[in-house]
Formats: structure tokens, sequence, C-alpha cells
């Protein structure tokens, strides 16, 4: 649950919805066509026992068509449980408004604009409008109302609590692999500056080395032998032979990386380079078998981090 504000725009989200103004993420505010709510009075303390409840209370409540995920809140004596089905969020988002499941941030409930609603109802659009019903928040014709006024929906109605909006795992999946993608792009970016200064650092050393050589040949004529000629080939090769050992670790890193195993850091050092994964438990096996074929040195961490190091040959 947050206390914090958000800066994500705000939408009621009902099944009319329509011209959305694009933005970053969004927060949404749930309309009872999005969510089942009940009202129960249990024996239990804390909102962590009661949602724990939840499955059992609202079960007989729930259609079989999606999972569902459940928000427990306190009101008075009793509790409020709360059912919605990310799933339908996510489709409906989708096909209504092309709002990827990766750009909703957090939820509200229809019912936490209770205060608001007992002043006035909540215009939705010019034929429905938000009201209580029998101490619920329900959808209703207007013309079935007997108010002259509407409250506008605005963010100024956000209400004070929120939870964060639960993935779907096909979802979430998609939402990594985007983030994934970016990663590595700025990683690739990253491993080309390293490459072009470490290069240029051996480039100007080599020339460097070159140049002294040639002023000796000039002072000394007979040192221009074949075996000083090997020396300056021997010193070109290498920085070739480095620079293809570092390719070949980066090639092995990659081999590592997964939709469930990202690079968290990499780091270039004079003799080795070092790489810092963030990984699913489950892939822990994978990762230090592929890691060992490699001739990588593997360190855990902990079970969801762990540092691999390659020697620079």
């Amino acid at each position: 649950m947050s206390f914090f504000n958000s800066k994500n725009s705000l939408l009621l989200l009902h099944k009319s919805l329509e011209g959305v103004k694009k933005a970053a993420r969004y927060d949404l505010v749930l309309s009872p066509q999005f969510y089942i709510v009940k009202r129960e009075t249990v024996p239990v303390k804390y909102s962590f026992q009661a949602k724990k409840l939840a499955p059992s209370i609202m079960d007989d409540m729930l259609p079989a068509d999606y999972g569902y995920e459940y928000v427990v809140k306190k009101d008075g004596d009793s509790w409020l449980f709360f059912a919605y089905a990310p799933k339908e969020i996510e489709e409906f988002l989708q096909n209504c408004c092309n709002i990827p499941p990766h750009r909703i941030g957090k939820i509200y409930f229809a019912d936490q604009l209770k205060e608001v609603l007992q002043k006035l109802p909540v215009g939705i659009n010019n034929d429905y409008a938000l009201t209580l019903v029998d101490g619920f928040a329900t959808i209703v014709p207007r013309s079935m109302l007997q108010s002259e006024k509407y409250a506008k929906f605005t963010p100024k109605l956000r209400p004070k609590h929120s939870v964060n909006f639960k993935q779907t795992s096909k979802f979430d999946k998609e939402s990594k692999l985007e983030k994934t993608t970016a990663i590595v792009a700025a990683l690739l970016f990253l491993l080309g500056v390293f490459f072009f200064i470490d290069g240029f650092g051996y480039k100007r050393a080599a020339d460097k080395e070159e140049a002294k050589l040639n002023t000796l040949y000039e002072e000394y004529p007979q040192l221009q032998s074949k075996l000083v000629r090997e020396s300056i080939k021997e010193k070109y090769e290498n920085i070739e032979k480095r620079q293809r050992s570092i390719r070949q670790l980066l090639d092995s890193f990659s081999q590592l990386t997964s939709k469930k195993t990202l690079i968290d850091r990499l780091e270039l050092k004079p003799k080795s380079i070092g790489g810092r994964f963030l990984i699913d438990p489950a892939e822990k096996k994978r990762v230090m078998s592929v890691a060992t074929g490699a001739d990588l040195k593997v360190k855990e961490v902990n079970p969801a981090i762990v540092e691999v190091e390659g020697e620079l040959k």
C-alpha cells in the first residue's frame, strides 16, 4: 500500500472510457465495472490476516474467467474485501486506449470516493454517473438521479491510499523484456566507450614506442635488425590480442543473460572484466553451468545476485 502522492496521470476506469490523453504512466481509479466488493465482519485484527480470508469469503461472487487479486480495507468494525482481475484490466486498456500494462502504476477503488459521492454524484459521461447505492459506489444512468449537479472527475479526487497494480505474468515478461532491451542498449554504448578509451590508450602507447625506436634507428642504423622488427610486431599483436580477449569475454557474458537474468553492472579492469548479474533463482543452475563452461569465476552474493569475472588473456 502506498501513502505517497503520485505524479502519474489519473484515470477513472469504466467501460465507456475514450479519448485518453497520452502519458508516461497511469494510475487508475477502478469503477465498480472492474472490481467486486463485499463487507464482512471477521474476527481478525490485521489486514494481512483478513487478506488470507478473502478468497474464501468472495469465492461464490467471482466469475471463473480470470485470476483475481485481493485488497482489504478496514471499515469501522467491518472489513471491505475487494477483488479485481489484472488481466481483464490489461486487455481492456490495450484494446480501448492502446495503453500497455507496464504503463499502469497504482490503483484505487471507486468506493474510496465515498466522501465525495455522499455530497454529489461524479459524472462519467453524458449518460452515466457514479453514485452511492446502499453505501457502495455504483454506476447508474443519470436519468435515475434527481441531482442536477455532478462533480467532475479530476486529479484532485485522487484517494489517499493506493495499491500497486499486479501485472499478469505474460505482460510482465513483455515489460521486463522492454526494460532489458533498454539496459542492453545502454551497456553496449558503455562498452563502445570502453573499447574506444582502452584502444586509444594502447594506440598512443604503441605510437610512442615506435617513435622512440625510429629515433634510435636514426642514431644507430645497425639496430634495424629483424629482431627489433619482430619486437614491434609483438607489441601490436599484444594490443590486438587484448582487444580480442575483451570481445570474447563480453560474448561469454552475453550468453549468461536471458529474460530472467539481467546485467546490472560491468567493470573493465587491467587484467579482467567483472560483471554483476541479477538472476531469477530458477536460473541459477543454468547461469553457473554456462559460466563454468566459459572458464568464468562465479561468486554468489545472494540467491538473486551473482558476480562473474573473466581473465583477459
